[in-house]
């Protein structure tokens, strides 16, 4: 669904991405993982078209778009942090959104648990309530690919087990998912494809299995390879 290659990014004289290159295949769940600081939220906001790289080369679908329009056509995308308009109710943001989009899933508000707290306003929401808005929001448009920054921040163990049955059931239904993911043993649970992350670069992508056999660790856990891959 994506292949990227080519990648760079500066802040303030600072690299923060350096000739990144990987692919999202479609139909998977691609997890981007990596330390604190490795630039897996900018390559993820470069990928979605809210931020600029300073050189690139991504293809979405085979086609290269040049417009953020254009790519919006194709995907969605739910950021790590962002207050959506908190004095608004649930129920309101719900409103909006399919006023906005024409697009309403009761059946995704009820498997989210939104019932519960409908007359809530946002800024009221624990965190894992507030991730389950913008999961809906992320969700409920059925764009192909979707671009999810630390999706499973702020859930419990239970509540994890729900929302990877989701994405799951959304993968089985065709979409393409690509996830920034700080916790790894929650990414080997969801994720079909890995794409690892050091000081701005890609130092290996794969399967868990294909990462294991590049790392000759046939039964290592995806913590231990991380560990590998880092040295």
């Amino acid at each position: 669904m994506i292949s990227a290659s080519g990648i760079f990014k500066s802040v303030q004289g600072l690299t923060v991405l350096s000739d990144v290159s990987m692919d999202a295949p479609r139909g998977r769940i691609t997890g981007i993982i990596g330390p604190n600081g490795a630039g897996k939220s900018t390559l993820l906001r470069i990928l979605a078209g809210f931020d600029g790289a300073d050189s690139s080369h991504v293809t979405y679908a085979g086609k290269t778009f040049h417009r953020f329009r254009e790519k919006q056509s194709l995907l969605v995308y739910m950021p790590e942090h962002v207050d959506i308009y908190p004095e608004e109710t649930v129920s309101g943001f719900i409103r909006f959104l399919a006023r906005s989009t024409d697009y309403e899933d009761e059946t995704l508000m009820t498997r989210l648990g939104l019932d519960a707290v409908m007359s809530k306003r946002l800024k009221q929401l624990s965190k894992g309530y507030a991730q389950r808005v913008k999961l809906y929001f992320a969700l409920a448009h059925p764009k192909p690919l979707v671009l999810l920054d630390e999706p499973f921040d702020g859930f419990d163990p239970i509540q994890l087990m729900d929302v990877l049955d989701l994405l799951r059931e959304e993968r089985s239904g065709g979409r393409t998912f690509i996830l920034t993911v700080h916790q790894l043993h929650d990414a080997e649970k969801i994720c079909d494809h890995l794409v690892l992350l050091r000081q701005g670069r890609t130092v290996a992508q794969g399967s868990l299995d294909e990462l294991r056999n590049r790392f000759e660790a046939p039964a290592a856990s995806l913590e231990e390879i991380f560990m590998r891959a880092l040295r």
